[in-house]
């Protein structure tokens, strides 16, 4: 049997095999990085896809049992003749010793001397990591072009997101927006402590549970961020599709004290600093009503927020629209930071 496992990095992939007969199971690939294997009907050749922080692509032909492998691709940078920022991959330990896999990228010319703005862009649900040793870390374009502007961009893979094991992903069960939120704090505080981070300009984004955990941030750690923009979020497990939620949070009924204290809008009174929400107008994952409730009861307690649907979209805004999208959201950040 062959099969994908994180191995003693989490942020790394590698093909390993098991033996049926004798359960011994073998490590395929060795190279740091991300490996996806694909193995031949007969079992004895697999070809390995492997990319990494600084490899774009590589692909070998490889026979089991033996040490002689054929490169088939490497494949040239495509950033090659683009200036782009440092990205550092590493682990910080939350209060409790676990560990939490960070990524950060720096301007490329980053001076320890300055003070720099810093945007986290965070997920932290389950099935997703962010923080892999892949190409470029994992991290999208944009975020290279806003480091060049002179950020810090941040990324954390706290506790509920997935392959660091049944554990750490189900730490969120029954509560989420609680743990998984305060190790993001967790990190932003450690970030304030560093010389080169500038205090009073933190800003957070993210999609979808991330867009949950965006708003959660605003309303549950007040202060701590100055800007958040939060698309598609959750802001009441109650309207989430049945299978997903009730799966990580049990029923309502088997668990109210849980979704009362996930809905956001029990949480509006905390809210500081510049907040705004997107929202596909066709969202048929995170449905409006999420957004619509919750501006519903910013207006009861008088807290200003700022909105943006994108009509005829659905749970993200793609194809050319998307410019659009990442345009507004940076702008954003950096007209309130």
């Amino acid at each position: 049997m062959f099969f994908h496992a994180t191995g003693k990095n989490p942020t790394e992939s590698h093909g390993y095999s098991l033996d049926l007969k004798t359960n011994e199971v073998s490590q395929l690939t060795s190279e740091s990085g991300t490996h996806q294997i694909v193995v031949s009907s007969s079992g004895k050749y697999f070809i390995d896809n492997f990319n990494s922080l600084t490899v774009p692509n590589k692909v070998t032909l490889h026979q089991l049992g033996k040490s002689k492998d054929r490169e088939i691709l490497i494949a040239d940078n495509p950033l090659i003749d683009y200036t782009i920022g440092n990205t550092e991959l590493f682990s910080k330990k939350a209060s409790d010793g676990t560990d939490l896999w960070c990524r950060m990228i720096t301007p490329s010319n980053f001076d320890e001397s300055k003070k720099y703005p810093v945007l986290f862009y965070v997920y932290n649900g389950p099935h997703v990591q962010l923080v892999t040793n892949s190409w470029l870390g994992g991290a999208s374009l944009w975020m290279h072009s806003l480091a060049e502007e002179g950020y810090i961009i941040f990324t954390v893979d706290g506790r509920g997101s997935s392959h660091r094991g049944i554990d750490f992903e189900q730490a969120v069960h029954e509560n989420m927006g609680t743990i998984e939120v305060d190790d993001q704090a967790e990190m932003a505080e450690w970030l304030k402590t560093l010389p080169y981070t500038d205090n009073d300009r933190f800003a957070v984004h993210g999609w979808s549970y991330g867009g949950f955990m965006t708003t959660s941030l605003m309303l549950k750690k007040p202060g701590l961020f100055k800007v958040g923009v939060a698309g598609g979020p959750v802001i009441d497990w109650r309207l989430y599709e049945v299978m997903y939620t009730e799966r990580y949070m049990d029923t309502p009924e088997s668990n109210l004290e849980g979704y009362e204290n996930a809905d956001l809008k029990n949480h509006v009174s905390n809210l500081e600093g510049k907040l705004m929400l997107i929202h596909g107008t066709s969202d048929d994952v995170v449905v409006m009503q999420h957004s619509m409730e919750f501006l519903s009861q910013c207006i009861q307690e008088g807290k200003q927020v700022d909105f943006f649907p994108y009509p005829g979209h659905a749970h993200n805004v793609r194809g050319k629209d998307r410019v659009h999208l990442m345009t507004k959201v940076l702008s954003y950040i950096k007209t309130n930071l």
